[in-house]
């Protein structure tokens, strides 16, 4: 088994979806024009368990690695980080891809990328939709399933929530109690 955080999004994965991405933005010229007007940008991706990956966009319009970070190494590099490594934008990938990819960063660059992010979405739904639709996800299912559910491992979302109102009727309750004590000691 792997351990917990040791994940990492794979080189050979991030150079073919750069190769499939450059490809597509080389067929649909809106898109290359508008990235050769954002040459010399930096953008990072950074994925839901893995790390992320920086690339630049060249002169011709196309991305350019520069450089695959695992998730503890994105972290400790956080706090080194200099104005000159910092990207102009940073784009989220959710683990739903095709319901959320959140852009931050400059709003002007964050804004012409907004086709390239499309492209991303379009590319990588159907490595989605394999996932979703693979044993290996299946099984992933039955096994949180068993330790949700038969196990008591884990907690599902309605525990959680349930436990939680608990918790602010109990703070709310103890409030009361509290004004009450405080009340009978002004007697």
């Amino acid at each position: 088994m792997i351990p917990a955080g040791s994940w990492r999004v794979s080189p050979k994965l991030i150079n073919n979806v750069l190769a499939a991405l450059n490809w597509a933005i080389e067929k649909d010229e809106p898109l290359h024009k508008a990235l050769r007007g954002l040459a010399g940008k930096r953008l990072r991706v950074v994925f839901p368990v893995g790390g992320s990956v920086d690339w630049a966009i060249e002169a011709d319009g196309l991305l350019k690695e520069l450089g695959l970070q695992s998730t503890q190494q994105r972290q400790a590099a956080l706090a080194q980080e200099s104005d000159a490594s910092v990207p102009d934008v940073t784009i989220l990938v959710s683990a739903d891809i095709a319901k959320s990819i959140r852009i931050e960063g400059d709003a002007m660059v964050a804004e012409r990328l907004g086709p390239l992010v499309a492209l991303m979405k379009e590319r990588l739904s159907p490595w989605e939709q394999f996932w979703k639709n693979s044993p290996a996800a299946l099984i992933a299912k039955q096994v949180a399933d068993y330790a949700i559910h038969e196990a008591n491992m884990a907690v599902s979302r309605q525990q959680a929530a349930g436990h939680q109102q608990s918790l602010r009727e109990f703070r709310d309750a103890l409030e009361r109690l509290e004004k009450r004590v405080d009340q009978l000691e002004r007697l």
